[in-house]
């Protein structure tokens, strides 16, 4: 009886551990290492999987000659082709199969994939980006400053949502000037695997332009012009509410513009480690003829360890009718940072 019992126990054990086993993700690297645990997502050439000895690793897709994932996901890849599904390794090394919600089974590359977006996952699963603080060198104080950046993301099965902040600060004669500061919450809803609904609502301050405060609202569509291998170009526009005030207390009332944006995206992990972010967008007065904005923030960003980046931002920002108070229409800086990725 008591043998009866035991073995009753070991193959209760080990079909619980078999179970265990099999709901696990897997990644197999060309150097022999494996990775289990589970696949959190992917964006710009890198996987991320928490494993269950190691923690969360971030892996390089070019690295991988098997993965497995058994959770379904939103899977983006280079050709511009969306897919809900799961990952099974494929016949030939570097490769996988996507197995679709409806059956079916496609084999692709595993360096084809551009994105992947966890639809069973709960809340902060889905959460990455990145923090960043460092100094920095701007026209309207000719000093050295602080800097603080935040980025991050978070995506559900149609919609994508991109916070992005930003804040450069400089101390004088004892007191705290908040120079430069830039807050936006971004969503983009697909329609197709190209096309894309927009909208975004941005808080703004620019104490060389005289901009005390500005609020903006932008509704539109956008494109996904180009996605490559370590690439991809997106373009923006439609109507953009906004009202700001001047640092002088003049408020300008409802305005009306037209924005055009372009966000570009490039990574690159051999030598050397780096990535590159670059939104810039123009935008066309309505309300006020004949006024022109622009906005541009670009990143370079070196990796040094693991998780940690150099960071290389220059910006610019320029207006043709600045509001009341302003002895300038343009303003740039630079931002030099140690940034940490989530």
């Amino acid at each position: 009886m008591h043998r009866k019992f035991l073995f009753f126990c070991f193959a209760i054990g080990s079909f619980i551990t078999e179970g265990y086993g099999q709901d696990k993700d897997s990644i197999i690297l060309y150097n022999g290492q494996v990775l289990v645990g589970a696949v959190q997502d992917a964006s710009l050439g890198v996987i991320s999987i928490d494993d269950i000895d190691l923690k969360m690793q971030n892996i390089k897709l070019f690295k991988i000659k098997k993965l497995i994932i058994q959770e379904r996901f939103k899977i983006e890849t280079v050709d511009k082709h969306f897919y809900y599904g799961t990952l099974k390794t494929g016949d030939r090394e570097g490769w996988v199969d996507i197995h679709t919600l409806e059956g079916i089974s496609i084999p692709v590359h595993i360096t084809k994939i551009y994105e992947l977006i966890s639809i069973d996952a709960n809340f902060f699963r889905r959460l990455d980006g990145n923090i960043s603080a460092g100094l920095s060198f701007t026209k309207s104080s000719n000093i050295g400053q602080v800097n603080f950046s935040a980025n991050i993301h978070f995506a559900t099965k149609k919609v994508d949502y991109q916070l992005t902040t930003s804040s450069i600060s400089s101390i004088d004669t004892s007191k705290l000037s908040r120079d430069n500061e830039d807050a936006q919450l971004f969503a983009a809803y697909d329609l197709t695997a190209t096309w894309f609904l927009a909208a975004s609502v941005q808080y703004q301050r620019n104490l060389e332009l005289s901009v005390s405060r500005r609020y903006l609202g932008l509704a539109g569509a956008g494109n996904r012009l180009f996605i490559k291998k370590n690439w991809r170009l997106l373009a923006v526009t439609g109507i953009t509410l906004s009202q700001e005030k001047s640092l002088e207390g003049v408020n300008s009332g409802l305005l009306y513009e037209v924005p055009v944006m372009i966000q570009f995206n490039y990574y690159q992990f051999r030598n050397p480690d780096i990535q590159i972010s670059s939104t810039q967008t123009v935008y066309f007065g309505i309300s006020e003829k004949g006024r022109v904005r622009f906005n541009g923030n670009t990143s370079f960003a070196w990796q040094l360890i693991r998780y940690f980046y150099l960071n290389f931002s220059p910006y610019t920002n320029f207006d043709s009718q600045p509001p009341a108070g302003s002895g300038s229409t343009f303003d740039f800086g630079i931002i030099f940072g140690l940034s940490y990725k989530f």
